[in-house]
């Protein structure tokens, strides 16, 4: 009797447990996806894990609709045959991605992946100083830094290493997209080097949108360009270049 009465209290217990913590967690799911607000921002610390499966970042409705025109592209430095480095046209890779929102009524629909990443890109590299800065935009193409190198003159520049990390593994990841991009376009090519360009330019303001298209235009913000530094290639696994070439032949 005794045996059977702490099994069943162990037993309540334990579902008592579990399902308060399906509650907290439908509860942080719901302060994650509704639209920004006071109470949602000072729970963001605690709903941070949620991302990036579960995020919303609602730039379709206010408060926050989309407010600019974001680009990535990608410059390939490669040897020629006659062993000289040769660098490739600025590659939109916006503009790939963009065709499957734009042109395909019929088949997989998706977000394009570098405009999620612009945002992580700029924010990491705002955190530097003018002399960080300027190590990660070292511009040599023919012989660029290690990932090493450049890791090491940045913590020697005072970077401290939770910014650091966090600098480079978005740099790694936008580094990988662009060399598998260069896999596939320059299949016969050593590359040597890869860099990228982030372009921001705001969209025309409410007021000014009831003109012509020329007015429209006028009226847009300036653009802006951030160029990075050119970076040692990062080539992913046979099959994400499958992946990517496949991609960039579809939809360039």
């Amino acid at each position: 009797m005794l045996t059977g009465m702490r099994w069943l209290s162990g037993r309540i217990a334990f579902l008592t447990t579990v399902t308060a913590l399906v509650v907290l967690h439908l509860v942080a799911v719901t302060f994650a996806a509704i639209p920004p607000n006071r109470f949602s921002d000072s729970v963001a610390p605690s709903t941070g894990y949620l991302e990036p499966y579960f995020a919303q970042n609602w730039r379709l409705f206010a408060p926050n609709p989309v407010a600019q025109d974001r680009t990535v592209r990608f410059q390939i430095a490669y040897r020629d045959d006659a062993g000289d480095v040769q660098n490739s046209d600025w590659i939109d890779w916006t503009a790939v991605e963009l065709d499957l929102v734009r042109h395909r009524i019929v088949g997989g629909r998706a977000g394009y992946i570098t405009n999620k990443m612009i945002g992580s890109l700029s924010s990491r590299y705002n955190g530097l100083n003018g002399e960080q800065r300027s190590i990660a935009n070292i511009p040599t193409d023919e012989n660029p830094l290690s990932w090493e190198q450049l890791e090491s003159q940045l913590a020697d520049a005072g970077v401290t290493p939770n910014r650091l990390n966090s600098f480079l593994l978005y740099e790694r990841s936008i580094v990988r997209l662009g060399s598998d991009i260069a896999a596939g376009r320059y299949p016969d090519s050593e590359v040597v080097a890869v860099r990228y360009g982030i372009a921001l330019q705001g969209v025309t303001p409410y007021a000014e949108r009831g003109g012509t298209e020329a007015e429209r235009q006028a009226a847009r913000p300036n653009r802006t360009e951030r160029l990075s530094g050119w970076r040692t290639p990062l080539a992913g696994s046979e099959a994400e270049r499958e992946a990517v070439a496949s991609f960039d032949t579809r939809h360039r």
